[in-house]
């Protein structure tokens, strides 16, 4: 708590903004496993991730998908949220899991078409204590939700 509330102080002071950047770069492999790599940094370390294909988009699915990592980023960020929405409100969790479900299609990703890849997304979670409305107000705070719910201009260059 001492940290998020060092963090609120500093958000307040900056009229309600923390402004962040995070910048990724990685690598296609047309050869071998995994199809794709990236270098991601913590405060405190530097790691390398793998992702591959399934086997029916051309991968040999042997790491994990691109949309396992973008279900991970999505949980492991509303986990976060909720147990920082229970901790500001004094509600004491001992037990928070969350099982994630992922519903798409990938036939317009081979074949041109106008039809949603991405059809739904469902995150159920299990506590030992009521916490829906700390459910509410995690989906209105959590940053990779805000991502997943709401349009964000994304520019593609080559460079």
């Amino acid at each position: 708590m001492e940290k998020l509330e060092q963090t609120s102080k500093k958000v307040h002071e900056n009229g309600g903004h923390f402004g962040s950047e995070k910048h990724i770069k990685g690598e296609f492999h047309f050869e071998g496993s995994p199809m794709f790599t990236a270098e991601l940094s913590s405060e405190k370390a530097k790691f390398i991730l793998g992702a591959d294909e399934p086997g029916v988009l051309g991968g040999q699915g042997t790491h994990a998908t691109p949309l396992n990592y973008l279900m991970m980023g999505v949980m492991s960020c509303f986990a976060s949220t909720v147990a920082i929405q229970a901790a500001k409100r004094g509600v004491r969790l001992n037990k928070l899991n969350f099982t994630g479900h992922l519903y798409y299609d990938i036939g317009p990703v081979v074949e041109d078409s106008n039809f949603p890849i991405i059809k739904s997304i469902k995150i159920d979670v299990e506590s030992d204590k009521d916490i829906r409305d700390i459910l509410i107000a995690s989906r209105k705070a959590c940053p990779a939700l805000y991502a997943m719910i709401n349009p964000i201009p994304t520019e593609i260059a080559q460079i």
